[in-house]
């Protein structure tokens, strides 16, 4: 089956009954389900651990994660840019709200592990691969959890009001994290090796996906070795690969458009876990969203933009840091630049479909030349200079919501990094470890290779690591987690800043340059999208536990620090 993304709550309501001292009224009732008559078969089991992808998150997850970080963020004020800027409370509903969602889905995973062995008809086997995705799904909660607050209540039972738990304090971050690394590295064999691509069974959890999150987690949490170690070991499951047809100039972008999208493409072996929509399934059933849009409006602002901090980061072809200085117009931002950069952000020559962006040379509006400024409600304007093409699917932005391509979670490329990383902080890098991680992600676009002998001028190992991450993984949800683990919150403080103004031609955008608002760095004018951004040490380095729930329980006080 494919997977859907539909929560059956039913399932979680079945405890909830009533008891009586007549033996008759006590039976459970035979034409319906209860929590007597559930655990019955693997289709029982297979319908709880169906609603454990919504920790996921699907498309909700950029807006979580983008928004607040300094790459892409949303267009105009949101709650999340509003967290990501440092001017929030612990008050903020966001806040309250994903630490909610994250202990719905832990308990959804509890009442499954305390139940699932119920199921007695049902092979060993098959059950436990079940509560390995349970435990898989339990792990990625807490790995979110710890990431935003640190310490949390570590909790595996199922909750009542008469709960001790219910009131419990605080663990340790990193007694949470030892609890939910053993738990992956106890299952994780109970689940299939891999999960074809394309397949009926695309979307649920494979040996591999565990094992990535398994680095993800190790890495977030400084235990190099650790994150080594689980990288490698998806790295030598020889399903899993980059997704690479020999085509350089849009292999890397169609990953994560109609054309590569693993779910339906069969050749797709980079993508591990992701959230699978499917538009096809019917008024009743269809699962979408509407990012490509969101991306490209057709007649209105487009949402996530692109920011100077992240145009500028891109190497040049040739593996130099970029020189802002160095470049007189528009057109030349995208030139001689890391091909990923133009699969990425969209470069003049582009073919698009948000139809005119209001350039008196352009004759051919389905091919993209120049930004619009300003917001007529005809074509697609930008607050930064700068648009989307990462996830975007030409095919769909003239429709509200129509977008089924796969949000993608866990990926090959991802692990290659994680790898790459734990070994420069364990000081064991070599250039073979960066041949078989780093630059086998540069071979795909026909990128120059990186040579620990031969780095950019001024930079230095660490900072290249840092930067083929953010390049790499760009839109992808990591920047937001990077920053603040690397210790780096300073950034998050920083003004977001679009285009230089000095690469505008006036006579090529509607807009008034001189009404525009501009922001002095570096003695040159950047088109400001956002001032009044703050980061202070310690203090949004965690976010705050929430003012509902230690007010609900006390125990969880004292809160992080600063607040």
């Amino acid at each position: 089956m494919k997977m859907k993304t539909k929560t059956y709550t039913l399932l979680f309501m079945l405890g909830a009954l009533c008891s009586c001292n007549d033996d008759f009224l006590d039976r459970a009732p035979q034409d319906q389900l209860t929590d007597a008559n559930f655990w019955q078969n693997e289709q029982h089991l297979q319908s709880v651990a169906n609603t454990f992808t919504e920790s996921l998150q699907g498309k909700y997850w950029l807006n979580m994660t983008e928004i607040m970080a300094d790459s892409a963020p949303w267009a105009v004020t949101t709650a999340f840019r509003t967290i990501g800027a440092g001017n929030f409370t612990t008050e903020t509903s966001q806040i309250n709200s994903i630490w909610v969602d994250c202990y719905t889905n832990i308990g959804r995973v509890n009442y499954f592990l305390n139940n699932y062995n119920r199921a007695t008809s049902v092979s060993e086997s098959v059950r436990e691969r079940y509560a390995a995705e349970a435990y898989f799904y339990r792990a990625y909660n807490y790995w979110m959890l710890t990431t935003y607050f640190g310490d949390v209540p570590y909790i595996t039972d199922e909750l009542n009001v008469d709960s001790p738990d219910v009131y419990r304090g605080r663990d340790e971050r990193s007694y949470v994290i030892d609890q939910i690394t053993t738990d992956l590295e106890d299952h994780y064999r109970n689940l299939p090796e891999y999960i074809e691509a394309g397949s009926a069974e695309f979307g649920r959890v494979s040996q591999g996906a565990a094992l990535a999150l398994l680095s993800r987690i190790y890495l977030y949490n400084e235990r190099w070795a650790d994150a080594a170690d689980a990288a490698e070991r998806a790295m030598q499951n020889s399903y899993y690969d980059l997704y690479d047809t020999g085509n350089p100039d849009e292999d890397y972008v169609n990953l994560f458009n109609y054309t590569g999208r693993a779910s339906r493409n069969a050749d797709n072996h980079e993508v591990m876990l992701a959230f699978v929509y499917n538009y096809d399934l019917g008024e009743a059933a269809r699962t979408s969203h509407n990012l490509s849009r969101e991306c490209w409006v057709p007649n209105d602002y487009a949402r996530f933009v692109p920011t100077a901090s992240m145009v500028e980061c891109y190497l040049t072809a040739d593996g130099q840091i970029w020189d802002p200085k160095s470049c007189n117009s528009y057109e030349e931002v995208f030139q001689n630049r890391d091909p990923r950069m133009c699969m990425s952000i969209l470069a003049p020559g582009t073919q698009w479909t948000a139809t005119s962006s209001e350039d008196p040379e352009n004759t051919d509006p389905s091919i993209y030349t120049y930004p619009k400024l300003n917001n007529t409600r005809n074509g697609c304007m930008t607050y930064t200079g700068y648009y989307m093409r990462k996830y975007v699917e030409p095919s769909t932005v003239e429709y509200v919501s129509h977008d089924d391509n796969d949000i993608i979670i866990l990926r090959y490329g991802e692990v290659l990094l994680n790898y790459a990383e734990a070994k420069m902080e364990l000081g064991t890098l070599t250039q073979q470890d960066l041949d078989i991680s780093v630059n086998r992600l540069r071979d795909r676009v026909g990128m120059v290779h990186m040579t620990i002998g031969n780095l950019p001028a001024g930079s230095d190992i660490r900072t290249e690591i840092h930067r083929e991450r953010r390049v790499e993984l760009f839109f992808e949800g990591h920047r937001y987690f990077d920053i603040i683990r690397w210790k780096e919150g300073e950034l998050l403080g920083q003004d977001l800043l679009g285009v230089n103004r000095r690469w505008l031609d006036q006579d090529r955008v509607v807009a008034d340059l001189d009404a525009l608002t501009w922001q002095n760095k570096d003695g040159e004018e950047y088109l400001l999208l956002e001032t009044g951004r703050q980061f202070v040490d310690p203090r949004h380095y965690l976010m705050p536990i929430p003012f509902t729930q230690y007010q609900l329980n006390p125990n969880l006080l004292p809160n992080n620090p600063g607040w």
